[in-house]
C-alpha cells in the first residue's frame, strides 16, 4: 500500500496535515516508522492526516517533538530569522545619520566610548568620550532604542568570555537593564581584580558576588557585596565579531 507522505500536500484536509506532509517529504520519512517511532499507530496517523480523525493535542505534541520542533511552530509554520546585518561604524562628526544608501528608519545610532573593555584581564574601564557610531539594524537590539546605549570594543586578547563573545568584538551595554537574570551577561566593575571592567555572567549567592566566565581556563571571580555595592554597569545585550583579518 502506498504511503499517505507521497500524496500531494495540496490533497490534505486541513493546515495542520498538509504541514505534516510537508515536513515528512523535506525529511524524506515514510509515514507509518515516522508514527511508529512517536508511538501512533500508523493507521490511526493516516486517519488524522485524510481529516477522518481530529487531531488531539496529545498527538500533536508528538509529532511536533518528533520534527523537533516546538508545538507552536508546528501549529503556525516557521517564523521568518531576523535579518542580521554588519553593523556600520562611522567616526563622530564625518556623519550625522547612516551613510548614503542605509534607510535611516532601518538603523539606531549607538555612540561608541573611548578605548577598550576588559573580558576577563586588565584593560581601560570606558569614559564618556565617544569616538564613533555605531549603526545597528533595529531589529537586533529589539525594543531597547534609547540613548543610554553604549557600545565598546572587547581588547584583541580579551578571551574569558569564549565562544561566546569572542575577542575584539564590538558589544552593546544597555545601563538600563542591572537586574541580574540567569542567561544574562553584563559588564561590570572588577577594578580590585583585574584592574577594570570586565564582561562576565552574574551570580548572587546571600552576600555574594560570583562573575563566571564562559571560558573554562578562567576561575569564577567570588567578591563580597559590602566591597562594592552594586559592580554592574549594565546589561551586554548585543555583539557583532568581524571575521576580516
Amino acid at each position: 500500500m502506498r504511503e499517505w507522505s507521497e500524496e500531494s500536500e495540496d490533497s490534505a484536509p486541513d493546515f495542520i496535515s498538509r504541514r505534516v506532509l510537508v515536513l515528512l517529504k523535506e525529511r524524506k520519512a515514510k509515514l507509518a516508522p515516522f508514527a511508529r517511532g512517536l508511538g501512533i499507530d500508523p493507521a490511526l496517523f493516516r486517519r488524522f492526516l485524510k481529516g477522518k480523525r481530529r487531531w488531539r493535542m496529545d498527538y500533536l505534541e508528538k509529532v511536533a517533538e518528533g520534527f523537533g520542533m516546538s508545538l507552536e511552530e508546528l501549529l503556525t509554520g516557521p517564523k521568518p530569522q531576523p535579518e542580521v546585518l554588519q553593523p556600520v561604524i562611522s567616526l563622530v562628526g564625518e556623519y550625522d545619520r547612516p551613510p548614503e544608501g542605509l534607510i535611516v528608519d532601518d538603523y539606531f545610532a549607538v555612540p561608541m566610548v573611548e578605548d577598550h573593555i576588559a573580558a576577563g584581564h586588565a584593560g581601560a574601564i570606558p569614559g564618556d568620550y565617544i569616538t564613533s557610531m555605531v549603526w545597528v539594524y533595529k531589529p537586533e537590539i529589539g525594543k531597547r532604542k534609547h540613548h543610554n546605549l553604549r557600545a565598546v570594543k572587547l581588547a584583541n586578547n580579551a578571551n574569558s568570555m569564549e565562544p561566546t563573545i569572542r575577542r575584539g568584538s564590538i558589544v552593546i551595554i544597555d545601563p538600563v537593564e542591572a537586574v541580574i537574570s540567569k542567561k544574562g551577561i553584563y559588564a561590570v566593575h572588577l577594578e580590585q581584580y583585574e584592574g577594570a571592567c570586565a564582561i562576565k555572567r552574574v551570580r548572587e549567592i546571600d552576600n555574594l558576588w560570583i562573575f563566571v566566565s564562559d571560558n573554562p581556563d578562567y576561575d569564577p571571580i567570588i567578591m563580597k557585596k559590602e566591597q562594592n555595592h552594586n559592580p554592574i554597569i549594565g546589561k551586554v545585550i548585543w555583539s557583532w565579531t568581524s571575521w576580516v583579518k
